[in-house]
């Protein structure tokens, strides 16, 4: 695979993939239909059963009154009603003794709060089921296209011999040689010779395009065309510089300037664009809503985003996400750090070469966070994020030049709102919206001879608008926390929206053209993962997330992620 890519050709089986994907959405809401059947069974220890049906006494796991096996009926003990067994013989156990509230001697006081707000350990430790992420889906590429042509420019000041005709005549053959070496066969004049100077000599002649065998510059590459218009060999002692009224005959071994070129369209094709990955591609654009809460907490996270087949011809990308998030106003406010990293398209390409892959940081994101209401049943929070341009710049190279460079300047406001309310102890509710606003834009660099780079303008990524909803629901509670691996379960399902508010940016000058891979468009994925409690400390997730569009709006086949969350 070449730099050279075709941004639509992952998309060769579309009728297939959308089916695919509606298997998977059926298959998500089937899973969520089995955990709201499951979650029948009771499981708050405060009143797992209506009163009476199971009644409580010192056979603590057993009816009350029961007698433990080999030892007699105690004098004065009263028998449950209806028991029929004999003194000394006990009943057999109960098989949902799991699901009772707890014996009077394991009471932890530490595990109730007399608030009706949150406090920081229900927040972060004592109540996951009520404070679940959210999982995300986001790709997070900023990635353009560049349509132009690159000129290659030959320009140097070489002997001419004469091969036919004669000093000064329009009708003369001159050859020059690259190099100094003998003999001379490198470029040679065509047709017939004129006077560009008004002095009366012939001093300027066309130029044959060079043959490959020779040592001056040919073709740089496929595409590329000589212009002959542009291939001229002009006498350096008339035309640069004529005495006024005074021919200058030229001679067998005069010096000529000597200039050609040769002009191709990037890619091949006049109309053809070239994706271009943006700075930090596949770490640039940051949602807030990816392993998010709108619940402030003391927490450290890593999050492995793994894309299938992405869009435009960037094929697999791994993607590494460093957090910590820290509560500075308890229960109120806290400020939180994202660093994502990615195994991925490198930003420097060079055409006409096999794709540069690198690992890639991404732009650094401080996301502040206030919580505005909250009481048990809900927590409605918000913020401004900011992202910061740490990613490299992106270069599009040719011929061991830079054709286009792209600097990561641009600074994003996220500003986001979410809200959190819980139906049960069971089951939760979250829903956000979040705006990705460029404060300013990237430089655009470019030259199509390759030589300088002069900024050509500057681009303005299109302001994006994200809204996204997710059901949790506790499917696994272990009623025994000193055995299992597997303390909860939760079960998340998730629908996700991603849309530009704006026509995209263009920036085009000199023959150069940049813009995004699309004009704007329209994301919408679906995901769904299981919340795995492994302690009050440590909750591991795995999920899984598909696209429910096509065309540039399936930005990959599928998404697999793990994240990992450390509640100190």
């Amino acid at each position: 695979m070449t730099a050279i890519l075709n941004p639509l050709k992952r998309h060769r089986a579309a009728s297939s993939s959308i089916g695919l994907r509606w298997v998977g959405v059926c298959v998500i809401w089937i899973a969520c239909g089995i955990s709201t059947s499951m979650a029948q069974v009771p499981q708050s220890p405060g009143a797992p059963f209506p009163q009476g049906s199971f009644p409580q006494g010192p056979g603590a796991g057993n009816f009350a009154g029961d007698t433990p096996p080999g030892v007699a009926q105690q004098p004065g003990a009263t028998q449950q009603p209806g028991a029929t067994q004999p003194p000394g013989v006990a009943q057999p156990l109960d098989p949902l003794q799991n699901f009772g509230g707890p014996a009077a001697g394991d009471f932890d006081a530490s595990q109730f709060d007399s608030n009706p707000g949150f406090s920081d350990f229900g927040a972060t430790r004592g109540s996951y089921s009520f404070d679940p992420t959210i999982i995300g889906d986001f790709f997070g590429g900023g990635f353009s296209s560049f349509q132009g042509t690159q000129t290659v420019t030959f320009n140097q000041l070489l002997p001419g011999n004469i091969q036919s005709g004669g000093a000064g005549l329009p009708n003369s053959v001159i050859a020059f040689e690259v190099g100094g070496d003998f003999p001379h066969d490198d470029i040679f004049t065509t047709g017939t010779g004129f006077d560009s100077s008004g002095n009366g000599s012939i001093d300027t002649f066309f130029l044959a395009e060079p043959l490959p065998t020779s040592d001056a510059p040919t073709s740089p590459g496929p595409g590329f065309v000589f212009d002959p218009s542009t291939a001229t060999a002009v006498h350096a002692g008339g035309a640069a510089n004529p005495p006024p009224g005074t021919p200058i005959i030229y001679t067998d071994g005069d010096n000529w300037f000597v200039t050609y070129q040769y002009n191709g369209a990037v890619g091949g094709n006049h109309t053809e664009s070239i994706p271009v990955p943006g700075p930090g591609v596949s770490t640039r654009r940051v949602k807030v809503a990816e392993n998010f809460s709108p619940v402030v907490r003391h927490r450290a996270y890593l999050n492995y985003n793994f894309f299938n087949d992405a869009f435009g011809g960037l094929g697999d990308i791994s993607r590494y996400t460093l957090g910590i998030e820290h509560v500075l106003l308890e229960d109120l406010i806290s400020v939180e750090i994202r660093l994502p990293t990615a195994a991925t398209y490198g930003s420097t390409q060079t055409l006409g070469t096999r794709q540069d892959r690198n690992f890639e940081i991404g732009n650094l994101t401080i996301i502040p966070k206030g919580v505005l209401l909250y009481d048990r049943n809900y927590v409605w929070s918000a913020g401004v994020g900011v992202s910061v341009p740490t990613a490299d710049d992106t270069r599009l190279r040719s011929n061991g030049q830079d054709l286009l460079v792209v600097e990561n300047e641009s600074v994003h406001l996220l500003p986001f709102t979410g809200l959190m309310y819980r139906y049960s102890d069971d089951l939760s509710f979250q829903s956000y919206m979040q705006l990705d606003i460029a404060a300013n834009g990237d430089p655009i660099r470019g030259n199509r001879v390759g030589d300088t780079l002069p900024q050509i303008g500057k681009f303005n990524d299109s302001t994006l608008m994200h809204l996204d909803i997710a059901a949790t629901k506790s499917i696994y509670r272990n009623r025994n926390r000193n055995s299992g691996f597997i303390q909860q379960a939760l079960f998340n399902t998730e629908l996700h929206y991603t849309g530009t508010l704006q026509d995209s940016d263009v920036v085009s000058a000199g023959g150069l053209r940049y813009a995004n891979l699309a004009n704007h468009f329209n994301i919408v994925n679906a995901t769904a993962g299981l919340h795995l409690v492994l302690s009050d400390k440590l909750v591991v997730t795995p999920a899984m997330s598909i696209p429910l569009r096509d065309g540039l709006d399936e930005q990959f086949d599928y998404e697999a992620m793990v994240q990992i969350n450390y509640l100190p």
